[in-house]
């Protein structure tokens, strides 16, 4: 099977396992996978008041996984160069980007996506909050 095809059909599994938030929903912890997300205590005693039925819970699943695709599709229309982020100077053109199979040469000083995808909400967050006080 080819490289991207592997690729894709693993983003469906990634998909379908962090859709699953029944246990969450159910027993839900304060401390989630990123600090900037975690539950307040208000929060837990809303969602442990709630009588969640195995319909319920599929119900909420099914809407997560078709965010969470919906979110993939959108990151891959940018990446393919469809659709146009929000840019600072509106004369930029965007182009998309290309992503590649690495290769056993590739530099190992680069930094990964991963790691980069944390650190940029907190510019992105800057960046929402500026333009949001700027609009007032």
């Amino acid at each position: 099977m080819d490289s991207k095809q592997l690729f894709l059909r693993e983003i469906h599994s990634i998909i379908k396992e962090y859709a699953e938030v029944g246990e969450q929903l159910k027993q839900p912890d304060k401390e989630l996978s990123w600090e900037e997300f975690n539950l307040t205590e208000n929060e837990i005693s809303a969602l442990s008041a709630q009588k969640f039925t195995d319909e319920s819970i599929s119900a909420i699943e099914k809407i997560v996984r078709d965010n969470i695709i919906g979110a993939f599709h959108s990151a891959f229309c940018l990446l393919d160069g469809v659709s146009n982020p929000a840019s600072e100077n509106e004369e930029d053109v965007w182009i998309g980007l290309k992503l590649e199979e690495k290769q056993d040469d590739d530099d190992e000083d680069e930094e990964f996506l991963h790691d980069e995808l944390y650190s940029s909400c907190w510019d992105w967050h800057e960046l929402n909050t500026n333009m949001n006080n700027s609009q007032k």
